[in-house]
C-alpha cells in the first residue's frame, strides 16, 4: 500500500509539473485567447460554445493523452492519481481547472468569460496607455453619441468595473488558497 501511494504521489507530482509547464500552459492559453471573445456572461449558452468547448476537450485529450504516453503513465493510474486528494494538495485550482473545465462546461464557460474579460481590461489598459486618455467614445464624450449610446456606455463602465472587481476579488481568494 506504501509503495501505491508513492506511485501516486510520483504520478500527481509528474502531472502538476506538465500543468505547469510551458507544454500545456501555451497552447491552453493560446486556445482561450483567441477563442474567448464569443463568450458572454448571458445566461444563455450560443451554439458556438459548444463547437469550441469540442475543440477545447480535444486539445486537452490530446496534449494529456501525448504526455502521459511519453511518460508511460496508463488511463488508469492518471484517473487515480488525478482523483486522489493529494492531486488538490499539490496542484492549484488554478491549473486544475483547466483540466476539469474540458469535463464541465459551466466551468469551461465560466473561464472563457473571465479570460475574454481579461483580455478586454488589457486592450482598454493598452489604449490608455498608448493615447495618454481613453478615447471619447470610451468615456463621457459627447460628440456625435446620442443619449442612448452614452447610456449604453456608462452600462458597459459600470459592468466592466464590476466585472474587474469580482476577478480582483477572485485573484485575491487564489492567491489566499495558495
Amino acid at each position: 500500500a506504501e509503495e501505491e501511494e508513492g506511485d501516486v504521489e510520483w504520478v500527481v507530482d509528474t502531472i502538476a509539473g506538465f500543468l505547469r509547464g510551458p507544454a500545456w500552459s501555451i497552447p491552453i492559453l493560446e486556445f482561450m485567447e483567441q477563442k474567448c471573445e464569443v463568450f458572454d456572461d448571458e445566461e444563455e449558452s450560443k451554439l458556438s460554445y459548444t463547437e469550441i468547448y469540442q475543440e477545447y476537450q480535444a486539445l486537452v485529450e490530446k496534449l494529456l493523452e501525448d504526455y502521459l504516453k511519453e511518460v508511460g503513465i496508463n488511463e488508469e493510474k492518471f484517473q487515480e492519481a488525478f482523483s486522489s486528494p493529494l492531486a488538490k494538495t499539490h496542484t492549484s485550482q488554478a491549473i486544475l481547472q483547466t483540466v476539469l473545465a474540458a469535463e464541465d462546461f459551466r466551468l469551461f464557460k465560466k473561464m472563457m468569460v473571465q479570460k475574454n474579460i481579461e483580455m478586454q481590461l488589457q486592450a482598454i489598459r493598452i489604449i490608455k496607455e498608448r493615447n495618454g486618455v481613453l478615447p471619447d467614445c470610451l468615456t463621457e464624450g459627447s460628440d456625435v453619441f446620442s443619449e442612448i449610446e452614452q447610456e449604453e456606455m456608462k452600462i458597459l463602465r459600470e459592468v466592466l468595473r464590476k466585472s474587474k472587481e469580482e476577478y480582483e476579488i477572485e485573484q485575491e481568494r487564489k492567491r489566499n488558497e495558495e
